[in-house]
């Protein structure tokens, strides 16, 4: 009865055809018994699940290459997409009807419900050549709307039909054009909104409650998603939709998602279907991964939801924040007040505090996915919809209480005069303001142990989405402007300036009270990242007293910024690196740079050349300041940019001499020697692509240096334990990514070659390149050659490790294919193993970075026509690989195009050989039958480049024969 993957492809349309209809019959008359007995019931699940197979079918044009028809199968969710000849047995009313019809039949039959409405999800995504025009499409998603709408009005849905009815919508909604949604009838347009917005909040409740009770099987939470994505799909193409038809679903919606995650009474988080409040939540918190990660779809969805509805969301919010952040300002007083007058600290009770963190948790994040995106790579805007609000209430908006509010984050917004005349974006971000202000007095007053470093975290993570977005707008980027918000955040503002003062003394508060939460220290460092990384901002910041103070303590290691982690640390220094490029005039520069890195220089060579060194190099005070200079080291690269990179490589170099130093000193200490490598890895990725010749090859020159350190030390070194955790091996990893990193600036080269180090002009050149002799192929080859007889087999299964690995050789072959016949006999059949071992017994992704290495080694033969080379020799055992690969082994289609183009210039260089492999294959087969289809595809494969060679046009015309080749004779051979 069930016919699965490729084996369905034996059936020919007009009997898959036959097959449906013969299927509705037989569902038509069980659906019209009564009762069924148990095994009148097994045979109806049979063809339920049956129809469904059929509506799963991949409808793809019989000439399609078989890898394509392998891919599609192997998708889960297939859209439907029969051809004409379908439509009289799909397009039929009836048919749809009985679906809709079985399903409430069988519904509490979860297995049976799971086959009724996955059939339903298809017919929900049927599209192409079956409908003869729009009309028609208007006319089915009509009969489909209304069956759902009164399938899902009859019942009240179980928790197994969830996530399929969410399928069918959301199905529905991808699938269907805007212009057809737009063509329904306005009612049932509207009952479908209606009905969509309540199912949505409904699914939302039952979500939450899952995750309180932590259910193994989220199931609403899965259809919740899948209806927001709907929402999403829906409100971002709004233009097509008529003007606010979405603003009372986005509010019911909204208001749902904010009711979900607010304490009781006014909200329903945390509360079972009792009312009884789940003790065990905090306990599952820990467990789980931060929220805004965590939940970084939900809360986009419901960000531009709110947006939609900017009119009620943007205010309920700030009221919901500010009235929390009140509460919470009282509770901490009446707290402090009962610490002072209790012998208990213990005594107190954190339920009602909790309870405002949590809430007040939510209102940020929410806050946060609603004010701003964070378009990776991209100029953040202020969302249209948020501007657009803005400017529509400005002629109602006191600029001056307005700004008053907005400075005012130690005073309750409702006690200022006039203060429901504000601007409603600026008047949230105060609510957050007055929630940091209120922290902020918290530690003041010690009570930092009562204090949320989650709390902390949003705090901080608001802000630095909001400063990225916000912060010195710039009025060109917008064709509209609102003016509170340009004279509160635009550039010359006296708002802007106190606003970045109040960011600096902020992060300067947390990382001297929050040094042990090493989370919440690094997202307040990412914040003043933010505040300097643009040069506008960085020109303000670098005003500001607190800034060089904070620039100093650092510089001179005092407490408790010496206490911050490493990362921390690291990206301290790549914000106090930034800042410095701010605009200053030469002496304040001078200064700054003698205040931030000399202290830096200083103490590391006064610790470096005392004669006593090697002696006390593994004291913990002495290995401390050493690893502080490396992490400092690697957040100076991490500060480089186009503009800064010749006075950042200039100062780096004079140190990586002296790293390479320590490698003697610290051979014995693995993290340290990982710490080092890492500093040369953070140079390379950050500064290759900016380098001109000479500098390029200072850095190749002490990459070299460092290599040979690191070779000679570990040189007949065992490993101690191959099965050990892949952190052992991090030194090889770090290898690696070092020469992947300077392979890059073969793929990404921003210098001028024009002229030699363009960035660097004014600077003193060196000796040049004529000089120099060292190439970045020396420095990767070394490499390799340290690298290789280190690369086990067990070594490569750890994933990570392998996939660097094989990146990097592959990199090796497509850029320097000349130099793998001259490297050693050892280390080149290594190479060549690693190669054949990629390809056979490896990861899909790395059998395809191997077959694309091939390629260029059989070009590189091509060129030099030498025949009795080590390399000619092997690349002959590769093509016998590749064509078993391709022709009698099951493989992963993904790489076939990869193997397909290695063959090709394996056949050019060794025609002969495939002529031998062909013949050989064919005189194996008995049946007549498949000789010749196999004999007929073998031809018609290289009948178009024959004789074939390394020509791009014949390549593709024999990858184009290689598709219709495996199309047609795949699967006859397959070594099972």
């Amino acid at each position: 009865m069930e016919f699965h993957g490729s084996c369905k492809r034996i059936f020919q349309e007009d009997n898959l055809r036959q097959i449906f209809v013969l299927t509705m019959e037989v569902l038509q008359e069980f659906s019209r018994r009564e009762n069924l007995n148990a095994q009148m019931s097994s045979v109806f699940q049979r063809y339920l699940a049956l129809a469904n197979q059929v509506l799963s079918w991949n409808f793809l044009p019989p000439n399609l290459g078989r890898h394509y028809i392998a891919m599609f199968e192997s998708t889960q969710n297939v859209m439907l997409k029969p051809t004409e000849t379908w439509r009289e047995a799909l397009l039929d009313t009836r048919v749809m009807d009985l679906f809709f019809t079985v399903h409430i039949k069988i519904r509490e039959d979860s297995d049976m419900a799971q086959d009724s409405l996955q059939c339903l999800a298809q017919l929900a995504s049927m599209h192409g050549p079956i409908f003869p025009d729009e009309s028609a499409q208007v006319s089915y998603l009509a009969h489909l709307v209304e069956g759902l709408l009164s399938m899902i009005n009859g019942i009240e849905i179980e928790d197994s039909e969830a996530v399929g009815i969410s399928n069918i919508i959301s199905n529905l909604i991808s699938t269907f054009p805007r212009v057809i949604l737009t063509a329904l009838p306005s009612e049932l347009f509207t009952s479908f909104i209606n009905c969509l917005t309540l199912l949505t909040c409904s699914f939302g409740r039952s979500a939450a409650l899952e995750e309180v009770l932590d259910k193994d099987d989220m199931v609403y939470m899965e259809a919740y998603d899948k209806l927001l994505e709907s929402w999403l799909t829906l409100v971002q193409d709004d233009e097509h939709f008529p003007r606010g038809c979405f603003v009372q679903p986005a509010v019911q919606v909204f208001n749902s998602y904010i009711q979900c995650h607010l304490a009781a009474p006014d909200g329903t988080r945390n509360l079972t279907v009792n009312g009884v409040a789940s003790h065990e939540e905090d306990e599952i918190n820990e467990l789980q991964e931060d929220d805004r990660e965590l939940f970084s779809d939900q809360l986009a969805s419901i960000g531009m939801l709110g947006r939609i509805a900017a009119n009620h969301c943007i205010p309920l919010l700030t009221s919901l924040l500010e009235e929390r952040v009140t509460r919470l300002h009282g509770q901490l007083q009446r707290t402090q007040q009962h610490l002072m007058n209790s012998s208990n600290p213990g005594s107190v009770d954190r339920k009602v505090l909790d309870d405002l963190y949590e809430d007040i948790h939510w209102l940020i994040l929410v806050s946060g996915y609603l004010l701003a995106d964070d378009p990776q790579g991209e100029t953040p805007l202020i969302p249209a919809e948020v501007m657009e609000y803005s400017i529509n209430h400005s002629t109602e908006v006191d600029i001056n209480t307005t700004l008053q509010i907005l400075g005012s984050p130690g005073e309750k917004a409702s006690s200022i005069p006039g203060c429901n005349r504000t601007d409603s974006v600026i008047r949230l971000l105060s609510a957050v303001l007055r929630t940091s202000e209120v922290e902020s007095r918290a530690t003041r007053a010690s009570l930092t142990e009562l204090l949320s470093p989650q709390m902390g975290k949003d705090i901080v993570w608001f802000l630095k989405r909001w400063a990225k977005t916000y912060l010195l707008v710039d009025e060109k980027l917008y064709g509209q402007i609102s003016i509170p918000l340009s004279t509160a955040f635009g550039a010359d503002t006296e708002g802007a300036q106190w606003i970045v003062g109040y960011l600096l003394e902020k992060v300067i508060n947390n990382l001297s009270v929050w040094s042990s939460e090493p989370e919440l220290a690094n997202d307040t460092v990412e914040l003043l990242v933010c505040l300097v990384e643009k040069r506008e901002r960085a020109n303000i910041v670098v005003q500001c007293e607190n800034w060089w103070n904070l620039a100093k303590q650092f510089a001179s290691r005092s407490p408790p910024l010496d206490l911050l982690s490493s990362s921390v640390q690291r990206t301290l220094m790549k914000a106090l690196v930034l800042g410095g490029f701010a605009h200053m005039d030469s002496d304040t520069k001078q200064q700054y740079w003698t205040e931030v890195l000399h202290p830096l220089q200083q103490r590391f060579l006064n610790l470096i050349n005392q004669e006593n060194f090697p002696q006390i190099c593994q004291e913990e005070s002495v290995k401390r300041e050493i690893v502080a200079t490396l992490e400092a080291l690697c957040g100076i690269a991490e500060a480089t940019q186009i503009d800064n990179v010749a006075s950042l490589f200039s100062f780096l170099m004079d140190f990586l001499s002296s790293c390479i130093g320590l490698m003697e000193v610290y051979r014995n200490t693995p993290e340290t020697i990982n710490l080092i490598i890492e500093v040369f890895v953070e140079v390379a990725h950050k500064q290759i692509c900016y380098l001109g010749e000479s500098k390029s090859m200072k850095l190749y020159e002490v990459c070299l240096t460092l290599l040979q350190v690191y070779s000679k030390n570990n040189l007949g070194r065992k490993r101690a334990d191959v099965a050990a955790e892949e952190d052992q091996y991090q030194d090889l990893l770090l290898i690696m990514e070092l020469l992947t990193n300077l392979l890059s600036k073969e793929f990404i080269d921003f210098s001028d070659t024009g002229v030699d180090d363009e960035v660097f002009r004014g600077q003193e050149q060196g000796s040049g390149a004529a000089g120099r002799s060292v190439s970045a192929a020396d420095v990767v080859l070394f490499g390799v050659n340290i690298i290789l007889p280190l690369m086990s087999q067990d070594l490569l299964k750890f994933p990570s490790l392998c996939n660097q690995y094989y990146k990097l050789i592959t990199f090796i072959c497509e850029i320097f294919p000349e130099k793998i016949p001259q490297l050693p006999e050892e280390l080149f059949k290594s190479l060549m193993y690693s190669l054949e071992l990629g390809m056979t017994s490896m990861s899909s992704e790395v059998s395809q970075l191997c077959l694309e290495a091939l390629s260029p080694l059989a070009e590189q033969c091509a060129k030099t026509q030498e025949k009795d080379t080590p390399l000619f020799i092997a690349t002959r055992h590769f093509l016998k690989l590749v064509f078993d690969m391709l022709v009698l082994q099951k493989h992963n289609t993904e790489i076939t195009v990869a193997a397909g183009e290695a063959l090709y210039t394996l056949v050019c260089l060794h025609q002969a050989e495939y002529q031998e492999l062909v013949e050989s294959l064919l005189a194996t087969q008995r049946d007549a039958v498949i000789y010749q289809r196999l004999a007929d595809a073998f031809n018609k494969l290289t009948a178009s480049s024959t004789p074939p060679s390394m020509d791009r046009k014949q390549k593709v015309a024999f990858l184009k024969s290689l598709e219709e080749f495996v199309s047609n004779v795949g699967g006859l051979l397959c070594v099972k």
